[in-house]
């Protein structure tokens, strides 16, 4: 029996590290029952992340998000930023409240959802007060694919409960690896994996 809490990572360096290409990752993702797909780039040029989104966009009928690209959240359902990226907008207009920031986001980038990359209780508690569609929150382990300045493990579960918004748990979860008190598990290396074992 497959979950049915996939948040599925479309990681175009993962994708290319176990030679995958979008088709067969939406293979991957629809034998798993993926409810969304989040789209990240972080070394390709802007019209070659347009041109996989549209792709995506084409053959994916679910929810897809992408990931920090504010110019392309409107070719998705929305976009999925770190606390890095709200400090950016926070910066660029010049502005001092975060609910202003993920206004922005939404009004001029086109942005329907936004989630917002979380760590801390005191990360969640502050996002509680932001107009956001979810939170990740994590990371539940550390990973070999980023470094991670805060492992929760278990006591990501507990501080899920105090998030008003939706929960998708975070950094190095495993397929069959159920997490108490989300909606979502975001994973990325381990569900090629495990597509490529169950082929």
């Amino acid at each position: 029996m497959f979950p049915n809490d996939l948040y599925a990572l479309c990681d175009r360096s993962l994708l290319k590290r176990f030679e995958i290409d979008l088709d067969g990752f939406l293979s991957i993702a629809q034998r798993f029952g993926a409810k969304i797909i989040q789209y990240r780039n972080k070394s390709g040029e802007i019209e070659e992340k347009k041109r996989d989104i549209r792709y995506l966009r084409k053959r994916w009928d679910g929810i897809l998000i992408v990931n920090d690209e504010l110019a392309l959240a409107s070719l998705c359902d929305g976009v999925h930023i770190g606390q890095e990226d709200l400090h950016n907008v926070l910066d660029s207009f010049g502005i001092h409240s975060k609910n202003e920031a993920v206004t922005i986001i939404k009004k001029l980038y086109g942005a329907k959802m936004v989630g917002l990359s979380t760590h801390t209780l005191q990360e969640i508690q502050e996002a509680n007060e932001l107009d956001l569609e979810y939170v990740g929150l994590g990371a539940y382990r550390s990973s070999i694919t980023k470094d991670v300045q805060y492992v929760l493990g278990e006591r990501l579960s507990e501080i899920a409960l105090q998030s008003k918004h939706k929960v998708v748990a975070i950094g190095g979860i495993r397929l069959f690896e159920p997490i108490e008190n989300v909606w979502l598990r975001a994973i990325g290396s381990d569900l090629l994996i495990k597509g490529l074992t169950f082929a």
